[in-house]
């Protein structure tokens, strides 16, 4: 598995009167990049991390983009990666990786 390490700055800023400004707030959350790769043919994988809450995880099968957002290709639930159709089930040894960003 692959990681790198990444730092997302969030800033929030309070909007009021000009006499009564608060200053911005600035959080840091640090996100990890990590790279997933099963070459099993399965229809469920087990991630290493539970993708971050907003981020849209890549998945590959055998170098091709499978489509999450649009509910067709795979679902993940917490740390368990499922595809809906046989698209690694019918494969002898699919290459399957998984980018994502997870909380450090």
């Amino acid at each position: 598995m692959k990681h790198v390490l990444a730092t997302l700055v969030l800033a929030v800023l309070a909007v009021e009167p000009a006499a009564q400004q608060q200053p911005a707030m600035t959080a840091t959350v640090t996100l990890v990049q990590r790279v997933d790769v099963f070459q099993t043919a399965a229809q469920a994988y087990t991630l290493s991390h539970t993708p971050a809450a907003g981020a849209l995880p890549q998945v590959f099968v055998n170098g091709i983009l499978m489509c999450g957002p649009c509910g067709n290709d795979y679902t993940i639930g917490g740390t368990t990666l499922t595809f809906t159709g046989q698209q690694t089930t019918a494969m002898d040894t699919p290459a399957i990786q998984v980018w994502y960003w997870s909380p450090n």
